[in-house]
């Protein structure tokens, strides 16, 4: 039996690319607990959580779930290639608003925080494990998130995350064995 709740998009994750409007219905039970087979769209999580639904919080254990973001990001790059191979770049915004939002996932769950869209720029600039000037290249992503160079962007930003994400868990998991 599903639980759908209404929620408000929290000021924290109010942005006209992800939530067009003020309110989300979710299915709360969906979101108790992780699996790699929920279609993540737009901070579910995150929108739960800041309404204080009870949900699972994936920033809690994010090196674990990275692995899975990036899985998801692969399936989307490969459509996304398709569609611009084909000229269809019209088709792309869905897939792109899914694809920028697993990257800012993965990014803020790897520092054990749930997204926040507000001020997103500033706490980036905290975060370790980064690809280079990414507070400008996303910024350039969300400016024009259908067109192909904002793809091409978000594809090297997500190729130059993963190899930063292996060396952080390669030194995470070696820091373990030392203790």
């Amino acid at each position: 039996m599903t639980k759908l709740v209404s929620v408000k998009v929290p000021k924290e994750l109010d942005h006209a690319l992800f939530f067009p409007e003020r309110e989300i219905v979710l299915d709360k039970e969906l979101y108790a607990e992780w699996s790699a087979s929920i279609p993540y769209e737009s901070f579910p999580y995150e929108v739960l959580y800041l309404n204080d639904v009870v949900s699972y919080p994936p920033w809690s254990n994010g090196a674990e779930h990275v692995k899975e973001v990036l899985e998801k990001w692969k399936q989307i790059d490969s459509e996304c290639r398709l569609l611009f191979s084909e000229r269809k770049a019209g088709q792309t915004l869905g897939l792109m608003k899914r694809g920028i939002s697993l990257f800012l996932a993965a990014v803020f769950w790897l520092h054990g925080r749930p997204v926040m869209l507000r001020a997103w720029q500033e706490q980036m600039e905290s975060f370790e494990t980064i690809p280079v000037n990414v507070t400008e290249r996303l910024s350039f992503i969300l400016s024009r998130p259908a067109f192909f160079p904002s793809y091409r962007q978000l594809s090297e930003l997500f190729q130059e995350f993963e190899k930063q994400y292996v060396k952080y868990m390669i030194k995470h998991a070696h820091g373990k064995k030392n203790v």
